[in-house]
């Protein structure tokens, strides 16, 4: 039967009409669909109950269980950077162990008192600003891994007294104490150009402290922790591996007393101090270097600062680039660093070759008439009357430029060019330091005549320090030519030699027996020659002075220089001193670097083993 039916209304129209058993079944369905609402509501009701008892009752637990589930930390753990000590064990630079503090926001909002408490004694015990403290914690609400900007590079007494603090107050907690390390450089000032500093990132800058960065460096750790069901706190360590020891060549208390006089020369002259001044030390037979110290300096433990060089007034005036400029001019090291024109102090390298190719011998002889013309250019002596009949150790001891073109006339410009670059010069020498320079050669092309003549006697040609050091001690220790270099052994940080610097012979530039007559020639030169100056009291000084004029020559600036070695028999240390452009009317005198050397060695030789003869002979009466 249809659900339907048909009528006829007032208006005489057919209509339809659904029967009364839809009616029913529409109400049917309202009523369901109500019953159902209020059994939804009643259960979301006894759920939104059930939670609540659950979390008032076993909550914590829940918490506890759902932590374990999560990551605590993953923090780095820092190792400790080697220290670099010198060849006597005083140390020039260490890292010192220091702390962060470590906040933990999470923990402290779930506690309100913990949170309150905590801050206030942060905030008394090292002056942090509550602000601060409040602005990380309600910022990273969750974390539990946050640093604070000013609680770091704590001291350990400070970390400790806060430690013991907490001990005694068990609402102060989600706080711990990250171990880091800072530089420091125990000595400041000395050897600050070859000891270098550290930059950005554990990096090292400049010095010993970048070319063995790598050796200095260890292996970061790393911490996981986590909470465990009962809310303990459960870590896993990787403990970091520290960095090795650097040991040098350097004495520490000789490069100290080398910058001390290098101050005193400075400002010892009325008028000023000189441009530059720089002074090596070296051992001949192996290549280590004592001291090697310039005019420059700067406190190692406030790198960039330019108050250790310059007054107050003066840096005020200097724009943005001048401090720039001022500060790698500060940092560099000038004895690795700076090429220049080394004068006569580069006579012996030229009469070595000469007499190793057998184009001199000892009883060459040379008339001085205190200038040479060389394809039509005149070239004058020191001493323009001239020195008259010089053989060749006198040629040596008054220091003649006549010689010394006569000789290298009929060595050439083949062999000339050939032994410069045996001798180094041109070319870098590869010692432990970065920042170093080549200086300046003439090729053979360019070695024109009078370019063959002025390099015979240092000029025309610009070498370094490292350079005229390393070659002028091959020329007296019998021909070998040792790789300079600073550091004397690699240790690791529980004391274990790692690796030790053995001497490396890279060459050979001369004969023994040339040797030996240089070694001769280079004693009388300061006995009865023009680096008379350089003579210490009780032992055997030997070297040769230079002066050169420097371009260009209308302004008569000239570089002065010593170098030299003791005892000269055996020559055990080698010494190096020059002086650009002393703040005097008249620059051109070797004297102001012969007296400086004099001095120098006079403090320093001592503390190298070298004593005067009169006090070994004191000594062996004591005895």
């Amino acid at each position: 039967m249809s659900n339907n039916y048909t009528y006829e209304s007032r208006d005489g129209r057919v209509r339809t009409r659904k029967r009364a058993k839809k009616r029913k079944f529409t109400r049917s369905m309202r009523v369901w669909a109500l019953i159902f609402f209020a059994l939804f509501f009643c259960a979301f009701v006894f759920l939104l109950i059930r939670i609540y008892v659950l979390d008032k009752n076993d909550g914590n637990r829940y918490r506890k269980a759902a932590l374990a589930q999560q990551s605590y930390t993953n923090a780095v753990l820092n190792f400790q950077r080697g220290a670099i000590r010198d060849c006597n064990g005083t140390t020039m630079a260490v890292s010192i162990r220091k702390y962060n503090l470590i906040l933990e926001p999470r923990t402290l909002n779930n506690n309100d008192l913990m949170h309150i408490t905590t801050a206030a004694a942060l905030s008394d015990k090292f002056g942090v600003s509550r602000d601060e403290l409040e602005k990380i914690i309600s910022s990273k609400p969750n974390s539990m891994y946050e640093h604070v900007d000013s609680l770091k590079n704590l001291s350990e007494d400070d970390v400790d007294s806060f430690k013991k603090y907490m001990s005694e107050n068990d609402n102060i907690d989600g706080v711990w104490f990250e171990e880091t390390y800072s530089r420091n450089y125990p000595l400041s000032t000395v050897g600050c150009n070859i000891i270098g500093f550290m930059g950005a990132d554990d990096q090292g800058t400049y010095g010993i402290e970048e070319s063995y960065n790598a050796e200095l460096n260890g292996t970061p750790g790393r911490e996981y922790g986590y909470f465990d069901s009962d809310m303990n706190l459960k870590r896993t360590v990787k403990n970091a591996r520290d960095g090795n020891e650097v040991i040098l060549t350097i004495d520490a208390h000789v490069q100290q007393v080398v910058e001390q006089q290098i101050k005193w020369f400075q400002k010892k002259s009325n008028a000023g101090p000189a441009k530059h001044v720089g002074v090596m030390l070296m051992n001949p037979n192996n290549g280590e270097i004592y001291a090697m110290a310039s005019e420059s300096g700067f406190d190692l433990n406030n790198p960039r600062t330019l108050e250790t060089m310059y007054k107050k007034d003066e840096i005020a005036e200097m724009s943005e680039e001048d401090k720039k400029q001022a500060l790698m001019t500060m940092w560099s090291n000038f004895c690795i660093g700076s090429a220049y024109e080394p004068g006569s102090t580069f006579k012996p390298f030229t009469i070595a070759a000469a007499l190793d190719e057998n184009v001199v011998n000892e009883s060459f002889t040379t008339d001085c008439g205190g200038v040479k013309n060389v394809s039509g250019t005149d070239i004058h002596c020191a001493v323009r009357t001239g020195h008259g009949t010089l053989d060749l150790q006198h040629i040596l001891m008054q220091s003649c430029n006549v010689g010394l073109m006569d000789i290298v006339a009929l060595l050439g410009k083949t062999k000339f060019y050939n032994y410069t670059r045996l001798y180094g010069f041109g070319q870098r020498t590869g010692i432990d330091l970065p920042g170093e320079t080549s200086g300046l050669v003439h090729s053979k092309e360019t070695l024109g005549p009078v370019e063959l003549a002025t390099s015979s006697f240092g000029q025309t040609q610009t070498v370094t320090m490292i350079q005229m050091m390393s070659g002028f001690c091959s020329l007296i220790n019998g021909g070998k030519y040792y790789q300079p270099h600073l550091v004397k052994e690699i240790r690791s940080a529980d004391g274990e030699v790692i690796e030790k610097k053995e001497p490396v012979i890279v060459k050979t530039t001369t004969s023994a027996d040339t040797s030996a007559k240089l070694r001769k020639y280079l004693k009388a030169t300061v006995e009865e020659g023009t680096a008379g100056p350089a003579a210490v009291e009780g032992y055997s000084v030997g070297g040769k002075t230079g002066t050169a004029e420097k371009r260009p020559v209308s302004k008569h600036k000239y570089l002065v220089s010593f170098i030299g070695a003791v005892p000269m028999e055996d020559p055990k240390v080698a010494v190096y001193v020059i002086i650009d452009e002393p703040n005097v009317a008249d620059q051109a005198h070797s004297t102001y670097a012969t007296e400086f050397a004099s001095r120098i060695m006079k403090k320093v030789l001592p503390f190298l083993g070298l004593y005067a003869e009169e006090d070994k002979k004191n000594d062996n009466n004591a005895n």
